[in-house]
C-alpha cells in the first residue's frame, strides 16, 4: 500500500489540513457514541421508568467491564490485519455501521409492557453490551490511525487538538438531547414532563444520533490513507503483547492520570442530575433540561477555548506539565460549583462549568498525545509497532473508569438518601449537593499524583527517535 504523503517518516512536515480534518471527523461521532448515553440513561430509564439508579449503574458497568477486555482483542487484530484496504479502515468501517444501529436500539425499551424494573435493566444490559462491542470494532482502530499518521512530537498535539475541535463544535448539541427530547416527546415549555413523553422523545433523538455517528464515523475509514507499514520480522503472541504494555512505566502513569481523571468527574453525574432538578428548579424538569443544556454548552466552549491555550502550554512546558495545570483548572471548576450552585441564580454554574471544560480538555489532550510518545518507546524496547494494542488498553482503561464511575454514580446516590419517585427532603439535597463537589476533587488530586513523575520529556522523545532506524534495521538483519 502507497504512503500518505501526509505522513512523513521525519516527522519533520506538518499534516495537511484536508488529512486533519478527515481524521478529525470521526471524533465528532465519537464524541456522541462516548456521552449520548450519560445525557439519556437517567431521563430515560431512572426519571421516566423509575429504574433504581444502582440497578442502572451495574446495566451499564458490567458491559463497560466485559466489552472493555475485548479492546485488546481488535487491538491485536488489527495491529496483525493485511489486506488491501489497510490494518485500520476495515474495522472502521465495520464499527460505524453496527455503532448506528445500536445506538437506535438503546431507546426502544419496552415500557408499557408490563415489564418490571429488572427487566427494563436486562434490556439496557443487553443493548449497551452489543453497543459497546461495536464502538471496540470503531474506537480502538480508529485512535491507532491517530496515533501513526505523525512522528513528529508536537505535531501529535495538533492533531489531536484537531480531533477534540470538530469533535466539541459539533458535540455542542449533546447537551440539549434531553431537551429536544423533551420537545420531540410533546412535553410543553415550563410543564412537567410525562414518561410518555420523555420517551416518546428520546426514540427520535436516538435515531438522529445513531445516523449522526454512522455517517461521520464513516468519513475517516473512506478518506484517510494509511502510512505505509513495515511488518515487524516476528510477532508478538497477545498475551506477551499485553504484558510488554502493561510494563511500559510512562504509558501506566498516563493511564493512571485518565482513570482517576474520568472516575471524579463522571461519577456523579446523576447526583448533577438530581441537584438540578429538585436543589436549583424545585422538581421543574423543563428548568433543569434546559439548564443542562446552557451549562453543557457553556462546558464545550470552555474546551473549545482551551485547545489552543493547552496546545500552547504543552508546546511551552511539556505534556506533563500542561497536563498538571490543566488538572489545577479542573479542579477550581469543581470547587467553585460550592458558590454558585444558587437556586436563586442558576445560571451563575456557567462560569464553574466554563473552567471544566477548559481544564479536562487539557487532561484528554494530553493523555491521547502522550500515548502516540508511549508507541516510541515501545517500539525502542520490544522492536514493534503496536498503536493498536496501546490504543486498545487505553480504551480499556477508558471503559474500565467509565464502569466504576457509572457503578459509584448508582450508589453515591443511594448513601445520599435520595429514593426513586419522590422528591428529596432538604437533607438530601445538601448531601446530593456536597456529593457533587468532593467527588471530582478527589478523582483530580489522584490524577495529578500519578502524572507528576511521568518520564517522556521532549528530549527524551527526541533521543528514542533518534534510536529507532538502528533498531529496526537491527531487527530486519539476519
Amino acid at each position: 500500500m502507497s504512503a500518505d504523503s501526509s505522513a512523513d517518516p521525519s516527522g519533520s512536515a506538518r499534516l495537511p489540513c484536508r488529512t486533519k480534518f478527515t481524521w478529525a471527523l470521526g471524533s465528532l461521532g465519537d464524541n456522541y457514541a462516548g456521552n449520548t448515553i450519560g445525557q439519556l440513561k437517567d431521563p430515560v430509564y431512572t426519571v421516566a421508568l423509575g429504574v433504581p439508579p444502582e440497578m442502572i449503574g451495574w446495566a451499564l458497568s458490567v458491559p463497560l467491564v466485559l466489552d472493555a477486555f475485548f479492546d485488546p482483542v481488535v487491538g491485536f487484530w488489527s495491529d496483525n490485519w493485511r489486506g488491501r484496504w489497510g490494518r485500520r479502515r476495515p474495522f472502521i468501517l465495520a464499527g460505524a455501521i453496527l455503532l448506528g444501529v445500536t445506538m437506535t436500539l438503546l431507546w426502544l425499551p419496552p415500557a408499557g409492557s408490563g415489564w418490571s424494573h429488572a427487566a427494563l435493566a436486562a434490556y439496557f444490559l443487553g443493548a449497551t453490551m452489543l453497543f459497546y462491542a461495536a464502538y471496540s470494532f470503531f474506537l480502538v482502530p480508529y485512535r491507532a490511525l491517530g496515533l501513526e499518521l505523525t512522528t513528529d512530537y508536537h505535531e501529535r498535539t495538533r492533531l489531536q487538538g484537531w480531533g477534540m475541535m470538530v469533535g466539541l463544535i459539533g458535540g455542542l448539541g449533546l447537551p440539549w438531547l434531553y431537551k429536544i427530547a423533551l420537545l420531540l416527546g410533546g412535553a410543553g415549555v415550563g410543564s412537567t414532563a410525562s414518561a410518555d413523553a420523555i420517551l416518546a422523545g428520546a426514540r427520535w433523538v436516538g435515531a438522529g444520533v445513531g445516523i449522526l455517528i454512522l455517517v461521520t464515523c464513516l468519513v475517516p475509514a473512506l478518506g484517510c490513507r494509511e502510512p505505509a507499514f513495515q511488518p515487524s520480522p516476528s510477532k508478538l503472541r497477545l498475551g506477551p503483547a499485553l504484558a510488554a504494555t502493561l510494563r511500559n512505566r510512562p504509558f501506566l502513569h498516563m493511564l493512571g492520570m485518565n482513570f482517576f481523571a474520568t472516575v471524579g468527574m463522571y461519577s456523579p453525574v446523576t447526583v448533577s442530575l438530581l441537584v438540578s432538578i429538585y436543589f436549583l428548579f424545585q422538581g421543574n424538569q423543563d428548568g433543569a433540561a434546559t439548564l443542562t443544556g446552557y451549562l453543557g454548552m457553556a462546558q464545550m466552549i470552555g474546551s473549545l477555548a482551551g485547545v489552543p491555550i493547552n496546545t500552547g502550554v504543552s508546546v511551552r512546558l511539556g505534556k506533563r506539565g500542561a497536563a498538571l495545570i490543566a488538572l489545577g483548572i479542573g479542579a477550581a471548576g469543581f470547587a467553585s460549583l460550592w458558590w454558585t450552585l444558587l437556586p436563586a441564580h442558576p445560571y451563575a454554574a456557567l462560569a464553574s462549568q466554563f473552567l471544566i471544560g477548559w481544564g479536562m480538555q487539557g487532561v484528554w489532550l494530553m493523555s491521547a498525545t502522550m500515548n502516540a510518545d508511549v508507541c516510541d518507546s515501545d517500539e525502542l524496547a520490544t522492536g514493534q509497532r503496536r498503536e493498536g494494542v496501546y490504543g486498545a488498553v487505553f480504551a480499556l482503561e477508558q471503559k474500565i473508569a467509565f464502569a466504576v464511575a457509572a457503578l459509584l454514580g448508582g450508589y453515591l446516590v443511594s448513601r445520599c438518601g435520595y429514593v426513586t419517585s419522590a422528591a428529596p427532603a432538604g437533607e438530601v439535597q445538601a448531601a446530593l449537593r456536597t456529593t457533587l463537589v468532593l467527588t471530582p476533587l478527589v478523582g483530580l488530586t489522584l490524577a495529578a499524583a500519578a502524572i507528576a513523575t511521568y518520564p517522556l520529556t521532549r528530549r527524551r522523545v527526541l533521543e528514542i527517535q533518534a534510536q529507532l532506524p538502528g533498531r529496526r534495521a537491527g531487527a530486519r538483519s539476519p
